[in-house]
């Protein structure tokens, strides 16, 4: 047997769990759903978590024919990070990616070239690139990925698209669960306390696409305030080092702000 075909039987043993929030998300989940199921990877956990939908979520996942291994679980608590929480608790495959209820990869080979990456590289979290879109599709952005990792990427926004990042469950058993206390930017302080424990392995192709019409997508002057607080939670800057990313990221945030309309309607 020759090396390829070594490499793609221990890659095959490798399971991947993607975990997907859902709220009455009855006009968007069934993108997800086919993004995952139409994986060429054959080992993927899809791993749903219900915040008690009233419309027809459920039904619909439930009527769905998927090829992928499916497990649906209502949250118990609320918000998000208590969803993201609820979801590392009931998964136990090797890598673990959040895919957002109506968020989708970009091509069926995607979790496969994760893999291949993951086993070469030996990395304990990586991300790579995204590709965000309104609403209607009319209007998209490719992020590029940066050209090397720096902790100072951190300073202006968070630098890691969630949608678009894998980790390790070596790394997840280290740095424990979000933080349930923070609304929004859990992710944030997720990724700062991780690349604290290792530095983020850089995947260079894209990943996903990403639902701009989000919750922090829309809520950027909240999202600006708690940023600004776990920033100097996490970094110690001087004064007017702090007034210059505080005025950067507002204006940032005027900008994203004015964007919204964008966002929601092509």
């Amino acid at each position: 047997m020759n090396m390829s075909n070594n490499q793609s039987q221990k890659n095959n043993h490798i399971q991947i769990d993607i975990i997907t929030l859902t709220k009455n998300s009855d006009k968007c989940i069934l993108e997800t759903l086919h993004s995952v199921n139409s994986q060429d990877y054959p080992h993927i956990h899809h791993i749903i978590i219900d915040g008690n939908s009233t419309d027809k979520t459920i039904p619909i996942i439930n009527q769905y024919h998927h090829k992928k291994k499916l497990s649906i679980f209502q949250q118990h608590g609320s918000g998000i990070a208590n969803g993201l929480n609820t979801g590392l608790i009931k998964s136990s495959g090797e890598l673990v990616i959040f895919l957002n209820s109506g968020d989708s990869f970009v091509s069926e080979s995607v979790l496969s070239k994760i893999v291949d990456s993951y086993v070469k590289e030996k990395w304990l979290w990586a991300f790579g690139e995204t590709i965000s879109r309104s609403r209607k599709g009319y209007f998209t952005r490719h992020i590029k990925q940066y050209k090397t990792w720096q902790q100072s990427l951190f300073l202006y926004k968070n630098p890691i698209c969630h949608q678009s990042t894998v980790f390790s469950q070596e790394i997840l058993q280290k740095n424990g669960l979000y933080d349930e206390k923070l609304s929004l930017e859990m992710d944030y302080d997720f990724n700062v306390r991780a690349s604290l424990l290792s530095q983020p392995f850089l995947l260079h192709f894209p990943i996903s696409y990403y639902d701009t019409t989000g919750v922090s997508s829309r809520h950027v002057f909240k999202y600006y305030k708690i940023h600004k607080k776990l920033r100097k939670k996490y970094f110690s800057l001087s004064p007017i080092s702090n007034l210059k990313i505080d005025s950067i990221c507002l204006i940032k945030a005027i900008l994203r702000f004015l964007m919204i309309p964008v966002k929601l309607y092509l």
